[in-house]
């Protein structure tokens, strides 16, 4: 039987600062690995390079403490709840958003966040020092007494070359594959490629955008998939980087790194599928407490 668990607000604050003290700073070993394993395979100098300047600054950068990116991106987070789990003083978000807030001054990371969308509004607001950095939360709940945390520093420009269309559910494969593979070809070295995709499938509206970003930032066992989502994540890599867009737009041959697919059931008369894309430097991180 498991028991009700209490985790307080210190053990969610540090461990907090502690991931976005990492990513901030350093991609994870897998990613380090696939630009390198880019850089093997290429025969263009000029994406040879570029991929050379990648991992020098991912190696300053974790070197001197110093971003890998000026754009330190907005923070994302899925917190996957267990049903035995109790949170001790204070919300959850509450909790997130002020470790997020002091470890942003902690690191001096650039603040990149308008609270007002709309700029010009007469009304935007001025921040102070005790506003605190608003934060992108999803909440799920998983059996057990364990809080999940998958954190993500979402860069801005990938972040707008992202996209969901709203299909006919007659739509074929050979539709869908075109029409994410159109996508990330076509916004060039706007998401800083190499690039990471993340697909949504089914869902409605919101839930197939929220597929597609917990695609990018939350790691999924191969064996959680079926067959045929396999195999397509195969072919839209392999189509992805055929085209020869490559590192930064400037042609070679790895334009994606990686395709990963999540799909939900879906209403009848719907078929949402939605491209969420994610920049070389993918800083992601996975905590258990």
């Amino acid at each position: 039987m498991t028991y009700i668990r209490t985790i307080s607000k210190k053990m969610i604050y540090d461990a907090i600062i502690d991931a976005i003290g990492q990513i901030y700073c350093q991609s994870t070993p897998e990613t380090i690995a696939m630009i390198n394993n880019a850089l093997t395979i290429e025969e263009d100098d000029v994406a040879k390079d570029m991929l050379k300047a990648m991992l020098l600054n991912e190696e300053l950068a974790a070197k001197e403490k110093l971003p890998i990116c000026q754009d330190t991106g907005i923070v994302v987070v899925f917190a996957d709840i267990g049903t035995a789990v109790k949170i001790e003083n204070g919300s959850l978000y509450s909790i997130i958003s002020q470790a997020v807030t002091d470890v942003w001054e902690k690191y001096y990371l650039r603040d990149s966040i308008a609270l007002e969308p709309i700029r010009c509004f007469s009304s935007n607001p001025s921040k102070t020092k005790d506003t605190l950095q608003p934060v992108i939360l999803h909440l799920s709940e998983i059996p057990g007494n364990k809080l999940e945390l998958h954190i993500s520093l979402k860069g801005g420009g990938a972040e707008n070359c992202s996209t969901l269309k709203m299909f006919n559910p007659t739509a074929t494969i050979n539709e869908i594959e075109d029409f994410i593979v159109d996508t990330v070809v076509s916004s060039g070295g706007k998401p800083c490629p190499p690039v990471f995709v993340g697909i949504g499938i089914g869902g409605d509206f919101e839930q197939c955008a929220i597929l597609a970003k917990r695609a990018l930032m939350v790691p999924i066992s191969p064996f959680e998939k079926k067959p045929e989502y396999k195999k397509m994540e195969e072919r839209l890599l392999n189509q992805i980087n055929q085209k020869g867009k490559g590192i930064q737009g400037f042609g070679g041959k790895t334009t994606a790194l990686k395709v990963n697919i999540l799909s939900e059931p879906c209403h009848i008369a719907s078929l949402p599928v939605a491209i969420n894309i994610d920049c070389h430097a993918h800083r992601c991180i996975s905590i258990t407490i």
